[in-house]
């Protein structure tokens, strides 16, 4: 089986570029890994206007209403929101920071997850939620567990949705509430901002994958396995969850 190798020790976030955040995470510094945010306009209009725009094609681009590599432009942007193209570009700059879109040439387009960023991606996402069920092994309970099974009371009544963003929410959703079990708000934030990357990848996965009732079948083992304490076997479903979809991009061709 196709395996990730997960980011573990200090020692291997060290290679990875991530030891500031392993360090903060587990209460040693109060760094963050994202960069500082640009600081915020002086005019309170566009800015609320840039705002307003950055949610919206957020949405968009997590709704897998683009692929990669969708061109995006400036004036556009702005005409869909009836907007100038100031604050277009405004909420373009966010989201590009975010990982969600990168320019290309004068233009924008909807970020390209090559295949070695994939790998990248996926083992990031291996570290953080593997702390995550060890933190909610740990310090959830019954209650808390009962509240995941009914989002995937919830996953399979979208099963056989037209719309597969609707499942990728709740599907997020499953895993986000995971992570907020361990009481860990950074570990939570920064897992947030990932599965945003991954949310993008899945755009050019569907069609080809396993389908919701696969992911929710997976879903229900990782609960299972958190319900009996058993953190080893969590992320060992977690791992089998990673693989379904990472061997679906080719190293050499690409997603």
């Amino acid at each position: 089986m196709f395996s990730i190798p997960v980011i573990s020790d200090r020692h291997e976030w060290a290679r990875f570029g991530g030891l500031k955040l392993y360090d903060a995470l587990l209460g040693y510094t109060d760094w963050v890994m994202t960069p500082p945010v640009p600081p915020a306009l002086t005019d309170p209009a566009p800015a609320t206007r840039a705002a307003e725009i950055y949610a919206e094609l957020k949405g968009r681009l997590l709704s897998h209403r683009y692929r990669m590599g969708d061109v995006l432009r400036e004036e556009e942007v702005a005409s869909w929101f009836g907007a100038s193209r100031l604050p277009a570009r405004d909420a373009m700059r966010q989201l590009e920071h975010e990982g969600l879109i990168e320019r290309s040439g004068r233009r924008y387009r909807v970020r390209h997850y090559d295949y070695h960023a994939v790998q990248v991606t996926y083992r990031m996402r291996a570290a953080l939620e593997h702390m995550s069920v060890e933190l909610a092994v740990a310090r959830g309970g019954a209650a808390d567990f009962d509240r995941l099974a009914a989002n995937l009371d919830a996953q399979e009544r979208l099963v056989e949705a037209p719309d597969r963003a609707q499942f990728t929410a709740l599907d997020i959703a499953f895993h986000l509430d995971i992570a907020r079990l361990g009481g860990n708000p950074m570990l939570v934030a920064e897992l947030s901002k990932l599965l945003d990357r991954v949310r993008l990848i899945r755009s050019d996965e569907i069609g080809r994958d396993n389908g919701p009732a696969a992911a929710l079948e997976d879903h229900r083992r990782i609960l299972h396995a958190i319900r009996r304490g058993d953190a080893a076997s969590a992320k060992a479903e977690l791992d089998y969850h990673y693989a379904t979809t990472v061997r679906l991009h080719d190293a050499t061709t690409g997603p």
